[in-house]
């Protein structure tokens, strides 16, 4: 399981400046002196809700989309390279953001369900119980509101997790 991660909505002028910043330097500390719209903290949850939208995968990727967008998704701005794994980074452009809130908004707890259920045991490496499984849907329905706000803005989102 990994540590603490949330998302960040930002605008395309503080993501370019983000881009200018040498990947080693894009860090907590500067990210957290980036100017956001918003953004949403989702604890230890990412993990969970990355597999379940993902078929078990902890891995970058943009496939299958949307769901993949929601977390590990999009364009990595840093934790794909070696000496990076200490810190993730990652960007969803406004389209995908428009993509993962149209599927965030249909997706039902039922259907949440089997996909959290439906993750492979051995490679979660973590109890997988209705307790677990209530922290990780709470984070991810409690998200909405997030993506739907920067959709509605056209903002990007950073993913980040302190590893």
């Amino acid at each position: 399981m990994g540590c603490l991660g949330g998302f960040r909505a930002v605008t395309k002028g503080e993501l370019d400046k983000l881009r200018a910043v040498p990947r080693k330097d894009r860090v907590p500390d500067y990210l957290d002196e980036m100017e956001t719209a918003d953004s949403f903290d989702v604890d230890k949850a990412w993990d969970a809700m990355h597999r379940a939208l993902t078929g078990s995968r902890l891995e970058f990727g943009n496939a299958p989309a949307p769901g993949c967008w929601v977390v590990l998704g999009g364009e990595v701005l840093r934790g794909d390279r070696e000496g990076e794994e200490d810190y993730l980074v990652v960007c969803k452009s406004p389209e995908q953001v428009r993509q993962v809130d149209r599927f965030l908004q249909g997706l039902t707890e039922e259907a949440f369900r089997k996909l959290y259920f439906a993750i492979d045991p051995e490679e979660y490496n973590y109890p997988m119980d209705a307790v677990d499984f209530g922290y990780t849907w709470e984070y991810l329905s409690g998200s909405r509101p997030f993506w739907h706000s920067a959709a509605e803005k056209g903002l990007w989102v950073l993913f980040d997790v302190d590893q």
